[in-house]
């Protein structure tokens, strides 16, 4: 195995507030070295959307590669899953897009349920491993407390924007749940004809407005690979198909709230 690449910090934490969503980024290494992080949330949440850019993550001609993320030290081991390899800005830089990660390193769907990482926990991890076949990279992160701590004043003020209580949302006995498995809202058949053709591929992250009986009022994209066919017709689809359960408030009653969800459009090999 290859020494692993450990960069230490290029630059500071830099936390862009948009009306869909939060992102916070920072700098490690220099030159052909280099590398971004990117952390996104779209709502008040435990996890992050990680994704990570430069030369040293080129892994040739794929679409998808296996990589194991795990924050630390001191924490287990995170485990193995496929990340989306793309590109970025007009230098093309590699970019792997890791997807929801857990600051604990559990699985996602393991996490879901389980108590948040506290503020503690969260400073306690100063660095990110990223982990593929053929080289390891740690980014010395520093202390993830106060990162983290501006990020949720970021989620909350997003919820405020979107015209819900964040107090009201943060205290609910039940979210919003599908009726029917989000794998139904989107099928194969509705694949846009000019992206078959050019073997475009794309991924959506969604966020649906719900009213108090769980109907869809509004969709926003709120992240998004290219493909310029693929935006307009997620939403579309989403608004005809997608159907809730209502979120039920502190009381027990239904409220207005929110669903988040991400889309990946790709063709079967």
């Amino acid at each position: 195995m290859a020494k692993p690449l450990v960069l230490e910090p290029s630059g500071k934490w830099q936390l862009n507030y948009d009306e869909d969503g939060c992102r916070m980024g920072r700098a490690f290494g220099q030159d052909k070295d280099q590398v971004i992080l990117l952390l996104d949330r779209y709502q008040p949440e435990a996890g992050v959307i990680l994704s990570v850019m430069g030369k040293p993550f080129n892994d040739g001609d794929v679409v998808s590669t296996p990589v194991t993320t795990t924050f630390g030290p001191n924490l287990q081991t995170g485990k193995p899953r496929d990340a989306l390899v793309g590109t970025s800005g007009k230098e093309h830089l590699p970019m792997l897009m890791l997807g929801e990660r857990d600051f604990l390193n559990r699985g996602w769907k393991d996490a879901q349920g389980q108590p948040a990482p506290t503020p503690e926990q969260e400073k306690a991890i100063t660095e990110l491993t990223v982990k593929m076949a053929n080289r390891t990279v740690v980014l010395k992160t520093g202390q993830m407390g106060a990162p983290m701590t501006a990020m949720r004043t970021c989620t909350a003020d997003l919820v405020k924007y979107w015209g819900l209580d964040p107090a009201a949302q943060e205290s609910r006995t039940r979210k919003p749940e599908p009726i029917a498995s989000p794998g139904t809202w989107l099928r194969p058949a509705d694949y846009p004809t000019g992206a078959l053709r050019k073997g475009a591929s794309a991924v959506i992250d969604f966020r649906l407005m719900l009213d108090a009986a769980g109907q869809p009022t509004d969709c926003h994209i709120q992240g998004m690979t290219k493909g310029e066919e693929f935006p307009m017709l997620t939403c579309k689809l989403l608004m005809k198909r997608a159907r809730f359960s209502p979120a039920l408030g502190a009381d027990g009653k239904p409220i207005a709230s929110y669903y988040t969800n991400s889309v990946r459009w790709t063709m079967e090999p």
